[in-house]
Formats: structure tokens, C-alpha cells, sequence
């Protein structure tokens, strides 16, 4: 018995201590975001359904990152903060701070469609850019110029 019970207790590095999440996220945006283009901090021309929500911005900004990865990727806020390389207590300190302010009326909700709106954004600017790198080249006849008709090469 004590010899099954040393067995369980030894920990290898690496290994995450705590009990696992008990609601895994489903990946609900797989395929339709690539999870590698999601930064740890949301740029603004994602993040402004945020700014509509009058609360903490910055970690706002973090956890919806987070809620990005799980919406791609599935899986829990740990695993997710993780693989954008957000420190374990940033990710406490957004979970606090987040789920304080989501209890006052009307803020999870109005979250949930900010999050919606932002994986719809962020999905948008992603195809677009996709878009532009594999467009055809545009076919020019003689040179180009810059406004002052002076000529430079193609690119």
C-alpha cells in the first residue's frame, strides 16, 4: 500500500499539479481561426467590441485572447493561456478580476457576444490576409512610380 502510494505521489517535472478543469472548452471555431495568429494581448482592431463593456480593459483584452485559443483549439483557460505563453498568475489575476466584474447584471452576456463579435473579426482579418497572399500579382505595363513618377523595381 505505501509503495502504491509513493508510486502516485511522485510528480514528473513538468507536470500539472491540481485537479483538471471540469468544463473543458469544446473548440466552437475550429478551422475558422488559425490559433498561431492570436496574440497574448488583443489588437484594437479586434478588441473594440471590449471597449463597448466598460470594464477592466487590459484584462478584458487577456482573457478574450484566452477564450480565442479555446474557441480553436478546445480545451482549459490553463491549457490556453499556456500556449500563448501567459504567465499562471496573469492568468489568476485575469480570472479574478473577469469574473468579479461578470456578475454584475448583464455582463456575462454582454461579454459572450463581445467574444463573438471579436472571433468573427479576428476570422475576417485572417481570411483577408490569406486573401492577399495568395491574389495574383497585379500586371503592370512599363515601370512603376511612386506619386512623383519616379520609378523603383517590383517587388
Amino acid at each position: 500500500m505505501n509503495a502504491a502510494i509513493g508510486e502516485s505521489t511522485h510528480l514528473r517535472h513538468g507536470t500539472v499539479v491540481g485537479p483538471p478543469a471540469l468544463f473543458p472548452q469544446p473548440p466552437t471555431h475550429h478551422g475558422l481561426l488559425d490559433p498561431k495568429n492570436i496574440p497574448q494581448l488583443l489588437p484594437d482592431a479586434w478588441a473594440w467590441p471590449l471597449d463597448e463593456l466598460n470594464g477592466p480593459a487590459r484584462q478584458l483584452r487577456r482573457n478574450a485572447a484566452i477564450r480565442l485559443v479555446q474557441m480553436t483549439r478546445g480545451g482549459s483557460r490553463a491549457a490556453a493561456a499556456r500556449y500563448l505563453g501567459i504567465a499562471p498568475g496573469a492568468l489568476q489575476s485575469a480570472t479574478v478580476t473577469i469574473r468579479a466584474w461578470q456578475k454584475m447584471p448583464g455582463n456575462a452576456d454582454a461579454y459572450q457576444h463581445a467574444l463573438q463579435r471579436i472571433a468573427e473579426i479576428a476570422a475576417a482579418t485572417e481570411a483577408a490576409s490569406s486573401t492577399r497572399l495568395t491574389a495574383p500579382e497585379e500586371k503592370t505595363v512599363g515601370p512603376r512610380t511612386r506619386g512623383c513618377g519616379t520609378a523603383f523595381p517590383r517587388p
